[in-house]
């Protein structure tokens, strides 16, 4: 983009550097080369044989002529720049969008994390109600012995250890 400006920086400078000598075409198909005051036609001084209204409107027209390629110019750098701030934006644009997408797996990995939680708190909850209820059965037919009375609270109760392990997991990635 900056070779590209210096390039016609540097086409410009040279073009009105080479400006004391410009070409006009006519309307009529004549071709005049203007050179400070002399006016010359296929080589030729016609200075002298020009009337002073075809001398001013070969100037007008070189003046039409600078004006045209100074327009051109000044709208060349304006394209150059809105091209710019268009590639700045379209940067801008992308980087929002891989920030949103950075966010979006970052959400998607949160949300599965708390679905892998809520499941494991469900089945260990539905562990301990299944444990709970077969304890209730054997105590109540008197299947269970003293000693197996302190496993099963001692085996409940590690089981109640997961539940709130799990709860507690699940509640940290709320």
């Amino acid at each position: 983009m900056k070779i590209r400006i210096f390039t016609i920086a540097l086409i410009s400078s040279f073009l009105f550097s080479c400006g004391s000598s410009e070409s006009v075409i006519m309307e009529d198909g004549s071709v005049y080369e203007v050179k400070g005051k002399t006016f010359k036609t296929n080589g030729a001084d016609v200075s002298e044989s020009l009337t002073d209204d075809e001398k001013q409107n070969i100037r007008a027209l070189i003046t039409k002529k600078r004006e045209a390629q100074e327009e051109a110019e000044r709208l060349q750098k304006e394209l150059e720049r809105q091209q710019e701030d268009l590639e700045k934006a379209q940067e801008q644009a992308r980087k929002k969008q891989e920030d949103l997408e950075d966010k979006q797996r970052d959400l998607e990995s949160k949300l599965k994390a708390q679905e892998e939680a809520r499941e494991d708190y469900l089945k260990a909850k539905k562990r301990l109600a299944d444990q709970q209820e077969k304890y209730k059965n054997l105590r109540d037919k008197g299947k269970l012995s003293p000693r197996d009375e302190a496993s099963w609270a001692e085996k409940l109760a590690e089981i109640q250890a997961e539940v709130d392990a799990a709860q507690k997991r699940m509640d940290n990635l709320k």
